[in-house]
């Protein structure tokens, strides 16, 4: 199928895929007066269907500690963030805990659309929670126009935990090219939840073959057998097996709880896979991978 064909298929299928997800853009447990899943206001990379297609794309996931520097509680550094984020230069960025409106550690405001003015990327913001009036969740950046933007809720193995999502946008790629990107957040403190979780987000990523990339703090180590054969089944991590850098905590990594994976698993190669070792802006390393489009 020619690239046109796909990307004038990929909306509605994509629409498809999530009209499961919850109908109203608001918090489900919370009365519908916060507007918590934004509609990406695309400012950079628009009209490039002209453009030459990507050899490879760069992506990367961070979970950003809500901007806080584990050694200056109390503190926000956005820009900390923003300059990892620049010097790796990725086209497509993963984040995870990410505060929307909410006064805690004293920052107030939307730090996915400041990263998004930071780095010059488009923006989709996905809340997970309420933080007093606010929100806290994922985001996606991206150097390209975001569309058809939707959420799933994730199952809770205890309904005291907080709630997880499953984040998805379509990237209008450079020439008649595109890509779904997805981002989440697992429970971090239930094995169950996790399996419960990750048994969700392979239903739902596995519901078409567009090609797909995804980043995610997963909160689950690679030796845990029955999560990735659950998560393995239905994509293709960027490092698995031995030698992967840790990703966890920043100050004195001794684990992975952090990945890029990507389907269908033919298309992509993967080049190169690495973290970014900087130990102030957030108590996770970015991981960074490089892929070979396969068309």
């Amino acid at each position: 199928m020619k690239m046109r064909a796909i990307k004038n298929i990929i909306i509605p299928a994509l629409l498809l895929t999530v009209s499961a997800c919850n109908k109203k853009p608001y918090m489900p447990d919370n009365p519908p007066t916060y507007i918590e899943l934004g509609t990406a206001e695309n400012k950079y990379g628009l009209d490039n269907d002209g453009q030459q297609v990507l050899p490879t794309i760069k992506i990367m996931t961070y979970n950003i500690h809500g901007g806080v520097p584990p050694l200056s509680p109390g503190t926000v550094d956005l820009a900390a963030i923003a300059r990892v984020i620049n010097d790796a230069n990725p086209d497509i960025v993963f984040l995870q805990e990410v505060d929307k409106n909410t006064a805690r550690n004293g920052y107030n405001g939307d730090q996915a659309a400041e990263l998004g003015n930071l780095t010059q990327r488009n923006v989709a913001f996905f809340s997970a929670t309420n933080i007093g009036r606010g929100f806290y969740g994922t985001a996606i950046l991206s150097k390209y126009p975001l569309g058809s933007i939707q959420k799933y809720l994730l199952p809770k193995g205890n309904s005291d935990e907080e709630q997880r999502v499953i984040g998805m946008a379509l990237v209008d790629l450079p020439g008649v090219d595109s890509v779904i990107a997805t981002v989440t957040h697992l429970q971090h403190n239930s094995d169950v939840s996790r399996l419960l979780q990750v048994r969700e987000v392979a239903r739902l990523v596995s519901s078409n073959n567009i090609p797909m990339v995804l980043g995610a703090d997963l909160n689950e180590k690679p030796e845990v057998i029955n999560f990735f054969n659950v998560f393995d089944g239905a994509l293709t991590r960027t490092c698995a097996g031995g030698g992967c850098p840790n990703t966890f905590p920043s100050r004195n990594a001794t684990s992975i709880i952090d990945y890029l994976a990507f389907r269908p698993s033919d298309a992509f190669t993967i080049q190169s896979h690495n973290v970014v070792v900087e130990t102030y802006a957030s108590d996770h390393f970015p991981v960074v991978s490089e892929l070979k489009r396969n068309r």
